[in-house]
């Protein structure tokens, strides 16, 4: 998720906040592996984003009805990098 996210950040997780929400960060249950991508909805299909601006490494990911294993949305973050 760099640049808004970098290896060694504290994120804060609201367990109870699963609503998906087109544009919110959120961590997920991907395929047996803990992630933070941005949820986005287009042409009607949402998909998990990086902020990573090289999409050729970073692919969105699908997530076919609505079925993405959302832990929790990120509601704070804490980090060293300014």
């Amino acid at each position: 998720m760099e640049p808004n996210l970098y290896e060694g950040d504290v994120v804060v997780i609201d367990t109870a906040d699963k609503v998906m929400k087109d544009g919110a960060v959120y961590a997920f249950n991907y395929d047996g592996e803990s992630v933070i991508k941005r949820l986005v909805k287009e042409r009607g299909d949402w998909w998990l984003f990086s902020d990573n601006p090289d999409q050729a490494r970073h692919r969105p990911k699908g997530c076919r009805s609505g079925d993405c294993g959302i832990i929790g949305r990120v509601v704070k973050r804490e980090t060293d990098h300014i």
